[in-house]
């Protein structure tokens, strides 16, 4: 008779070692998944990368934008390219930005608008600027200035507030929109000092420069960059810096603090973030990059008006998140929104 023993042995052996050729199966995936990771970390860049701007060509901005990506491009060895993505208060570059994949090709050049003050301004954004950004560094520091047109009679912040107390409601100040750093300095100065003084919001802070040189607004909350040609012109007189330090570039014009409001600041930045989940050698790849095109192009960004910051990521999320309370208050008091 034959003997089946080895048959069934052989038929019935084979369930509880199943599980096992399985989770073989499932480590070789991990394993094989891990080393291609691994291989693209190493090999990270080898395509063209792309840095989206929120901001139209040929702004001071784009400028600094395409500055870093021209050394970046050099220094990694891939084209590192700008892509315009302008409007709707940087709001669709974010998304994009967002939604891209978390593998170091895309990056963005943020304000500290776009993710300290839109989700306040904002009833819903696509965008979560905490859980959905990693922070890079914030590039550089551009100093708030409070400019006024020459025919107002006022030469110092004390000298503002006493004509904005004396003439209430008949003084303007003109900003590039609704819930932008302009506007928001704006709103700051206004809370602090309970002056009496109109917003008046414009597409774009070149518009509301051309009226205040027209003299149909009265003074501005503006970046220094976009101010500093038309004040050396003597078209306006910057009477206050709105950092917590002056500026090298105008050492005889005081602070607002130093003028007598005491805590305030202004001071806007951009900086560079990415997509949250990218591996962090990637991460320091991209960092360490954006640091050196910042070093070797500080004083040419400096003779445009910025100055060079290059903060860790750390401390570029600390400011992040101690800034967007700061100005959540601001808003809330000014009851601003945007949609």
């Amino acid at each position: 008779m034959a003997d089946t023993r080895g048959h069934c042995e052989s038929k019935e052996s084979r369930v509880p070692y199943e599980p096992i050729r399985i989770r073989r199966q499932w480590l070789a995936a991990v394993m094989l998944l891990a080393t291609g990771s691994a291989a693209q970390t190493q090999d990270f860049p080898n395509r063209p990368i792309r840095l989206i701007a929120p901001f139209a060509a040929g702004a001071s901005t784009d400028f600094l934008a395409r500055t870093i990506a021209q050394t970046m491009s050099r220094n990694l060895g891939q084209p590192v390219v700008v892509d315009n993505k302008p409007g709707a208060g940087g709001i669709l570059a974010a998304e994009q930005t967002a939604r891209a994949a978390p593998d170091g090709y895309t990056f963005m050049l943020t304000s500290a608008g776009i993710v300290t003050m839109n989700q306040s301004i904002y009833s819903q954004l696509p965008y979560d600027p905490i859980k959905e950004f990693a922070p890079l560094t914030i590039a550089v520091r551009m100093p708030i200035v409070v400019v006024v047109h020459p025919s107002l009679p006022v030469k110092s912040v004390p000298e503002l507030l006493a004509y904005a107390h004396a003439h209430p409601g008949k003084l303007s100040y003109g900003s590039s929109g609704v819930g932008t750093s302009q506007h928001l300095a704006g709103e700051l100065f206004k809370s602090m000092t309970k002056a009496s003084i109109l917003h008046i919001p414009y597409r774009g802070g070149g518009p509301a420069m051309n009226d205040l040189l027209a003299n149909q607004i009265g003074l501005m909350f503006v970046q220094l960059p976009s101010a500093l040609p038309q004040i050396q012109a003597g078209k306006v007189r910057a009477i206050a810096i709105g950092s917590e330090q002056r500026d090298p570039k105008l050492p005889a014009v005081p602070t607002v603090s130093e003028s007598g409001l005491k805590g305030y600041n202004s001071d806007t930045w951009y900086g560079f973030v990415m997509p949250t989940g990218a591996p962090s050698a990637i991460v320091q790849t991209l960092y360490q990059a954006i640091i050196a095109a910042l070093k070797e192009n500080a004083q040419r960004l400096s003779g445009h008006g910025f100055n060079v910051d290059g903060s860790n990521p750390q401390q570029m999320a600390d400011t992040i998140a101690t800034e967007a309370k700061k100005w959540a208050l601001v808003i809330k008091a000014a009851d601003i929104r945007a949609d």
